[in-house]
């Protein structure tokens, strides 16, 4: 019940809202909603691409700049590697002095010396020292050279106890030397004694300026904001950003929120919260143990190109589909201004206005449709002058048909008169040329009716012959041929005689001879019945067949000389029946008129005759 009275109410909403409405929605449908689909998916995609291109800029800057630093310490390491293959290192750093005389530890440690600046030089190293646990006179002077006893209290040379392999130092790890000895990498390698690896000879140390590393790690090209990190166990060494000291451990506070797993997956952008700013974290591990390089890039350095691009796309967009509206709208407030008009003239012409007009507005089907209103306007202005022509016309007619009954009901009475007196003086011609010209005009009143039978009109008919012939000493002959079983069908009255007396009067009496013969025949055509009075007098004209038997002009009635002519039949009978309906008629000059009357066999009301196309 629910559902239906929800669809109900949108079906409702559909079917009353306004034409204009509608547009709108549709409009709103088929261009703001597709333009937001496209634009949401274009910001995702473009979010992604830009994420994708931005990340792997930076991920390839990062991978130069891990790979410098590497190259940089690895050098540190690589220098002391060629000094441990070196014998001098062994000798100088050797406990025994009875085989070693001054000349021999003067001259290795001058050879040393070169070789350190030669090493120096080519590496790029920014020291080399060699701690030994000797004490010769040389080594105080000599500053590549010293004695541990200088640095055995140090923490990074506690570190260095039982070593096999290379230390590696930061800065930090220098906190307890002098301030000239603090700010360097370095690379430390204990040599023990060939003899007796268990035996500690001295310690190789080459230091790099951490200045070097600084620089290398400072990318301030490859994103605004990102920060390059040097991490050794989670402490930071080196960073690009002042907001990051060496010697915190932000990462590892960061990482809590998002498990360890985020700085154990090298090479991979991982996502993290740093000072309550959300981040992109990539590390890359370094040779040395525990040492690896790491870059943060806030959202905000990945997603600014993309947040511009954006803005850009969405200024676009709303200016498009502003305008893209609005232009349908103003199109739509065009088209549905013409179907107002149209409507309103509709509406006016329904309260009664027929004069209401409209001026058809342009060639698409709207101004089709207001021609076509128009145009039916026109024609049913058209149709209405003509219905009150017509109306005009029958009662014109109906006139004519009082006239001709009143001028009938006077001459009856008149001739009731005539006939009295005549019976009265014994003149029996007079009293029966009187009586069948009662009976004739007792017909033509008929009581009133305008619709008699057949039989009725063919015998007004025979009573006019019948005079005519009393008149003119019988020169007119007549066949008669009617069908019995429509004597009793229904015809307008005065039809017949006024045609028979056109043939009399015009056709045979125009003759020389004065006589001639008239044929009347009356049969059935299917659910028409077909009347041929035919006469061989002197024809007519084809002027005169045309002015007397073609269809009045609507709003003008026929003229003759009787003032109830042949054209008035004609009228009158396709006004009662049809267009389909009336008279036509051939004629040859010389030898006769042939009219023909049709009209539909209508049966007397209530006859159950059953007779195809009878009427009411």
């Amino acid at each position: 019940m629910k559902d239906n009275k929800i669809k109900e109410g949108w079906k409702k909403i559909i079917t009353d809202s306004s034409l204009y409405s509608k547009l709108v929605w549709i409009y709103f449908l088929l261009i703001i909603l597709p333009l937001g689909f496209f634009s949401f998916y274009a910001i995702r995609q473009l979010n992604d691409l830009t994420r994708e291109q931005t990340l792997s800029s930076v991920q390839k800057a990062f991978n130069n700049t891990a790979a410098s630093v590497e190259d940089e310490l690895n050098r540190l390491g690589g220098v002391l590697d060629i000094l441990t293959m070196d014998s001098i290192i062994y000798r100088v750093a050797s406990y025994d002095n009875n085989d070693y005389t001054y000349m021999q530890r003067l001259q290795d440690s001058n050879q040393l010396a070169t070789t350190f600046d030669h090493l120096k030089t080519l590496s790029g190293v920014g020291g080399i020292r060699l701690y030994v646990k000797n004490d010769y006179l040389y080594s105080r002077q000599q500053r590549d050279i010293i004695p541990d006893s200088e640095v055995k209290d140090s923490r990074w040379y506690r570190q260095l106890d039982g070593t096999l392999s290379s230390s590696w130092f930061y800065p930090g790890d220098f906190s307890d030397q002098p301030e000239n000895e603090r700010d360097c990498f370095s690379a430390m390698r204990v040599i023990y004694n060939p003899s007796d690896i268990r035996q500690p000879l001295a310690v190789l140390r080459a230091d790099m300026d951490v200045q070097r590393l600084q620089k290398l790690i400072s990318q301030p090209e490859s994103t605004e904001n990102g920060t390059f990190l040097l991490l050794r166990d989670g402490e930071v060494l080196l960073s690009s950003s002042e907001t990051i000291e060496p010697g915190s451990r932000p990462l590892e506070i960061a990482a809590t929120a998002y498990g360890q797993e985020a700085l154990t997956k090298p090479n991979n952008w991982v996502s993290l919260s740093l000072n309550k700013e959300n981040s992109y974290l990539l590390y890359r591990s370094l040779p040395m143990e525990g040492w690896r390089m790491a870059v943060l890039l806030p959202y905000e350095d990945v997603y600014r190109l993309s947040r511009t691009l954006r803005g850009e796309m969405l200024l676009v967009v709303c200016i498009v589909g502003l305008l893209s509206y609005g232009i349908a709208l103003a199109i739509s407030r065009t088209t549905l201004s013409r179907l107002s008009q149209l409507a309103q003239t509709m509406h006016a012409v329904e309260q009664g206005d027929v004069t209401a007009r409209i001026t058809p507005v342009g060639k698409d089907e709207i101004g089709q449709l207001m021609g076509s209103f128009s145009r039916m306007m026109e024609r049913i202005d058209g149709l209405l002058e003509e219905k009150v022509a017509y109306g005009r016309e029958i009662k014109n007619l109906e006139l004519k048909a009082l006239q001709a009954q009143i001028n009938p009901h006077f001459l009856y009475n008149s001739l009731d008169l005539i006939s009295c007196t005549a019976i009265v003086h014994n003149v029996p011609e007079i009293t029966r040329m009187v009586n069948a010209l009662a009976r004739f005009y007792k017909l033509s009143l008929s009581k009133g009716k305008e619709v008699i039978s057949l039989k009725d009109e063919l015998l007004h008919a025979r009573l006019y012959i019948q005079i005519q012939n009393m008149r003119f000493e019988d020169r007119i002959h007549v066949h008669w041929d009617i069908e019995e079983s429509l004597l009793d069908c229904q015809i307008i009255k005065i039809v017949l005689q006024p045609i028979i007396e056109n043939a009399i009067i015009h056709g045979i009496f125009e003759k020389k001879e004065k006589t001639g013969t008239l044929s009347v025949c009356a049969h059935s055509c299917g659910t028409d019945i077909r009347i041929v009075i035919q006469d061989d007098g002197v024809g007519m004209s084809p002027s005169t067949v045309h002015e007397n038997f073609d269809p009045t002009v609507p709003g003008r009635i026929s003229q003759t000389a009787g003032g109830y002519g042949i054209r008035n039949i004609n009228d009158r009978l396709r006004l009662a029946y049809g267009t389909t309906y009336g008279l036509s008629c051939e004629s040859t000059p010389g030898s006769g008129t042939t009219v023909t009357l049709l009209i539909p066999v209508v049966r007397p009301a209530g006859e159950n005759s059953g007779a195809a196309g009878s009427r009411d």
